[in-house]
């Protein structure tokens, strides 16, 4: 995993809560709005001209992503649960709490904390790599 990639997977991580009503708000309008049909696999024909399409097959693209990456989270928390770095990641990630503040609620060295939020970091670029988002 690169810096960048890091980066990425982290940023997701912090704006978990907002990505995760933003994709459920707009999951829910289109299934009210009786477009429950997944267009990420379908080819849509359109013309350079046809703007409105391609304003919709982008919102439909970009939602999925965000949802992806939310699932990439709770896949993540899934695999760490019943441990201590599950708590670790929601202190981290949901409610910002500071490295030192983490460490002193959970109990372990600021050492031990690190090689936690890697491997965590690890476990979520590989399903990060299983969603196609990096």
């Amino acid at each position: 995993m690169t810096r960048q990639q890091r980066k990425i997977i982290e940023k997701h991580f912090y704006n978990y809560e907002k990505e995760r009503r933003e994709a459920a708000e707009y999951l829910a309008e289109r299934a009210v709005a009786g477009m429950g049909v997944d267009y990420s696999n379908e080819r849509v024909k359109s013309s350079p001209g046809n703007s409105v399409e391609k304003k919709v097959v982008d919102a439909v693209d970009e939602h999925l992503i965000l949802y992806k990456w939310c699932l990439v989270f709770e896949k993540t928390l899934e695999r760490f649960k019943w441990t201590l770095k599950d708590d670790m990641m929601r202190m981290r990630y949901v409610d910002g709490n500071h490295e030192v503040c983490i460490c002193d609620v959970i109990g372990i060295s600021r050492a031990n904390y690190y090689y936690w939020v890697e491997d965590v970091l690890q476990v979520a670029f590989m399903w990060a790599q299983e969603y196609n988002l990096i």
